[in-house]
């Protein structure tokens, strides 16, 4: 098959392409015929991901970096409408998790957020959503190499240079993110849960029996705290952009699902990590906020003082390298599939296949390692990524999902009171997500410029200690 399939006419849609036994090797189930990845006697099987390792891998690709930035938004915003942030976001997320995972049954193609997007608006959706998904998983890679050389430069006391230390990270997470298959990487989502996790406990914890915060100066102190907070326009939508990415696992999704072996099972996976992810991050927002106030830090690691600050970032190392690997996987396997979807090459080890696999993951590499070095801080890059791309496909995008999906109904006539509420919800999710995406952006775009003027941050490709 020389050209790739389309899903932007209804009888695409419902019709699967028709792959041959010489292309894709022998299917041992027709019913697979519209999933991107068949069964195969010739390949890796891509289809081997079972619930738990499908909710490890969801967890993994959802907390991580997020989560540090939490204390400082309670900070910024109060105690009061933080946790309300926190909790509101990670309903609204579960919500169009939710959405994301009835839109995939009813179309088994989707790969990922570009497929979405031509199903909902042709090759135009298809092209825009496509470069924004693949910006999205670069941009967290790069922000996840950014974090492992804070953590470098905070183990060995700045040892070398931070381009060096960044380069370091890339270097590991490329040869990792090179495996082909989630199965053959899903072990690191459970290496990576069992770094992050105990390392955040650590420094909950040592806040909480300290009889002061680390950070805060000598003699009487004041750690600030307040219900409601008085931030200007900008540092409230940084905050809260901030808690969105914590959230923002979700485009990373179609893809985990497109690899397990009963798909039908993601939502059991989904809640799972949803309910986890929501309380996890009250419990270690309201904690470490409420030990340390003003004088916390981000990312929250370095809230502990001098030697707990090293022992937690030493014991998170593998978490944060596991995280850039994930993200890093997505966003090559994503060119991968799009350039070789329909021959023979995406699944059997040939030559174009060996030789486009390595080559587009050594890309997606280099151009995160370029975006570690030029936006070196933490908090605006975390904001920057929230604003432009989990506003959408956290958000809104999710509402145009059910919209496409349901919108017919009305048309027929329907007039139950849950879809009229199902109706005004998805529209409200959709303006949501465009409120998030201008006044984030505006305030990302705010505090970068400020960071840069007041000399708060290094330039680019600085050999400076980040930590």
């Amino acid at each position: 098959m020389s050209s790739q399939p389309s899903f932007s006419d209804e009888k695409d849609i419902k019709q699967p392409p028709p792959y041959s036994d010489a292309e894709l090797g022998t299917r041992v189930d027709i019913h697979d015929a519209e999933e991107v990845f068949g069964a195969t006697e010739n390949g890796p099987d891509y289809r081997a991901v079972g619930w738990m390792q499908a909710a490890v891998l969801l967890l993994k690709s959802q907390i991580g970096l997020g989560v540090l930035s939490l204390p400082s938004a309670l900070q910024t915003l109060g105690a009061v409408p933080g946790v309300i942030i926190i909790v509101f976001l990670g309903i609204v997320t579960t919500y169009g998790d939710y959405v994301l995972g009835q839109f995939r049954v009813k179309h088994r193609q989707v790969h990922s957020v570009a497929d979405v997007g031509e199903i909902l608006w042709g090759r135009p959706g298809r092209e825009i959503l496509g470069v924004m998904y693949w910006l999205f998983q670069t941009f967290i890679a790069g922000s996840g190499m950014l974090a492992t050389s804070i953590a470098f430069n905070t183990v060995s006391e700045h040892g070398t240079c931070t381009v060096g230390f960044v380069g370091v990270a890339a270097i590991i997470v490329g040869i990792c993110a090179s495996a082909r298959t989630f199965k053959q990487i899903s072990f690191l989502g459970w290496i990576g849960l069992a770094s992050i996790l105990p390392a955040v406990l650590i420094v909950t914890i040592a806040v909480g029996i300290s009889d002061r915060p680390p950070e805060a100066p000598e003699g009487p102190f004041d750690k600030d705290l307040h219900a409601f907070g008085s931030p200007t326009f900008a540092e409230a939508f940084l905050a809260i952009v901030n808690i969105l990415f914590a959230y923002a696992g979700t485009p990373s999704f179609f893809s985990i699902i497109s690899e397990m072996k009963k798909p039908e099972d993601y939502n059991k996976s989904m809640f799972l990590m949803q309910g986890f992810s929501m309380a996890f991050y009250s419990v270690i927002a309201i904690v470490v906020w409420y030990y340390c106030g003003q004088y916390v830090a981000s990312p929250a690691l370095g809230s502990a003082g001098p030697l707990l600050k090293k022992v937690a970032y030493g014991i998170a190392l593998p978490g944060l390298l596991v995280g850039a690997i994930l993200y890093s996987h997505l966003a090559a396997k994503y060119i991968f599939v799009r350039a070789l979807r329909g021959t023979r090459h995406l699944q059997e080890p040939t030559a174009v296949h060996w030789v486009s696999w390595l080559g587009i993951v050594l890309g997606c590499i280099i151009f995160s390692f370029i975006i570690a070095e030029v936006i070196p801080f933490f908090d605006s890059l975390l904001g920057l990524i929230g604003a432009l791309f989990g506003s959408v496909f956290c958000v809104g995008l999710l509402g145009a999902m059910w919209l496409f999906d349901n919108s017919h109904k009305l048309r027929q006539g329907a007039t139950t009171l849950s879809y009229k509420v199902l109706y005004v919800v998805n529209c409200l999710m959709i303006l949501l997500g465009a409120l998030l995406l201008v006044a984030g952006t505006y305030a990302s775009v705010v505090s970068i410029d400020s960071q840069f003027k007041k000399g708060e941050v290094g330039s680019p490709f600085s050999c400076a200690d980040n930590s």
